[in-house]
């Protein structure tokens, strides 16, 4: 009897990024001079030397040598309330269902995003920049012993975009710009494999057994270096009081490699040692694209102290459709044995828009008010929405402060608060083998605190 519900035990490893908005996209922390208007004006504006990631064109603008540092810290809370089912069947065994409930479940995860920015004039006409960003971020921890831990535990997404960048006017009235990227990225996407509903089973027999007696970590790292490249235009009039940005950034696409360790009984041959590992260093994925931006943005100066800024963003995350794992360290119950396995996500993400206005009022010569508010559409689609990106429509408030401490340093300081647009339903099955499946059937109620400080330096002739 043993032998045969062992045999079905199946191994389940999920992949995502969870984060707290827009999928996993870090649009706004670009900067803090961006993130205190919710990047509204983000390709028209050049507050300062930013400007060269969110639009290359708009670096003629800047007319001193500038540098700047930037850090934000992220603060989401997911909460997710409802019930985890544990499906496992066979054709000769009525097996119940392992079923548990959970009310606020937490599994934000604060980060820091940093940024850097560099910007050097050459001549009149044309203006080098260089920027560092984490440009898509952030993620999950539900934590081992959770509810929804055979969906996913630990999941998270880092990347570094570095990128050299050039903006030169074409007319009085016109610029162009051009960036390269270079992006550096890694993935941890862990979870718990086991079989609750079989272990649940034999102990309802009378056997020395409890629903965890098999669950096994499966811990899953990947490094990838991509690269792609962002472009724009920027359109002057009013004597360049008013202005029109428009920025694409391509498609960067990765194909991650690494290593899966699986720690547990079904490590061990003989299911019995719960400390035993069992590795693989060829884990590897299929090409996974992060998606391309486009931005328009307007920039419009009311009087010299007012002006209002604004921008539409769209997101194709219709190129996120699913991942597959290679080799990861796995068991098959029909061998007997640890073998390397495939496993596939699927995500179906659709095309997002983001709406921001904002605008900026200077107090006097050194100090400038910033604020903005905004909307963020969710990639997740309702039948693919699940525990790794309980994510909804979103709105945002923002505020913020410029101030000029001394005549070549400046200060930024910016609050973001983001919630969700009601509750975010998650009803969907995993299918984790021919025998067994995983149902969340869950609501989740998401927000987030982002705060963010920025230091200029303009060195001064």
């Amino acid at each position: 009897m043993i032998k045969h519900v062992l045999c079905l035990v199946s191994l389940s490893v999920t992949v995502s990024t969870c984060s707290y908005a827009g999928g996993f996209s870090l649009y706004t922390e670009g900067s803090v001079s961006e993130l205190s208007v919710f990047a509204a004006g983000s390709a028209a504006e050049a507050p300062d030397a930013s400007i060269g990631w969110y639009n290359p064109a708009g670096l003629v603008l800047i007319k001193n040598n500038q540098a700047l540092i930037s850090g934000v810290g992220v603060f989401p809370r997911t909460m997710l309330t409802g019930t985890s089912t544990f499906t496992t069947t066979d054709e000769f065994i009525d097996i119940p269902p392992y079923k548990q409930s959970f009310t606020n479940l937490r599994g934000g995860r604060q980060a820091g995003v940093p940024a850097l920015h560099f910007a050097h004039p050459l001549g009149e006409r044309a203006t080098f920049g260089l920027s560092v960003v984490a440009p898509f971020g952030l993620g999950s921890d539900w934590g081992r012993t959770s509810p929804v831990r055979y969906s996913a535990t630990l999941t998270s997404l880092e990347t570094i975009d570095l990128a050299p960048q050039m903006g030169a006017y074409l007319t009085d009235n016109l610029s162009i710009g051009l960036g390269l990227d270079i992006q550096f990225a890694r993935v941890t996407f862990n979870a718990v494999a086991g079989s609750p509903a079989a272990m649940q089973y034999l102990q309802s027999l009378g056997y020395e057994v409890d629903a965890t007696t098999l669950d096994s970590t499966s811990d899953n790292q990947g490094n990838s270096m991509g690269v792609g490249f962002h472009g724009g235009v920027l359109a002057f009039f009013n004597d360049k009081h008013t202005r029109v940005g428009l920025n694409y950034q391509s498609e960067v696409q990765h194909r991650f490699e690494g290593e899966s360790i699986l720690t547990g009984r079904l490590a061990d041959i003989n299911l019995t040692d719960p400390n035993t590992v069992y590795e693989t260093h060829g884990l590897i994925t299929n090409d996974v694209n992060l998606p391309r931006i486009v931005t328009l943005s307007g920039y419009h100066e009311v009087n010299p102290q007012w002006t209002l800024l604004g921008s539409v963003v769209y997101t194709g995350w219709s190129s996120f459709k699913a991942t597959e794992l290679q080799n990861v360290a796995g068991y098959s119950a029909e061998l007997g044995i640890q073998v390397p396995l495939n496993v596939v996500s699927h995500d179906n993400y659709r095309d997002a828009w983001r709406f921001a206005l904002g605008s900026t009022y200077a107090v006097n010569d050194r100090w400038v008010l910033r604020a903005g508010v905004g909307t963020d559409e969710t990639p997740t689609v309702y039948a693919e929405r699940s525990v790794r990106l309980p994510d909804t429509n979103r709105w945002a408030v923002a505020v913020g402060t410029h101030y000029e401490v001394y005549p070549s340093v400046a200060v930024d300081l910016a609050y973001v608060y983001l919630a969700g647009l009601g509750r975010s339903p998650l009803h969907k099955t995993q299918v984790l083998s021919e025998t067994s499946s995983n149902r969340i059937d869950a609501w989740a109620k998401n927000t987030a605190q982002l705060g963010g400080v920025q230091v200029t330096w303009t060195p001064q002739d």
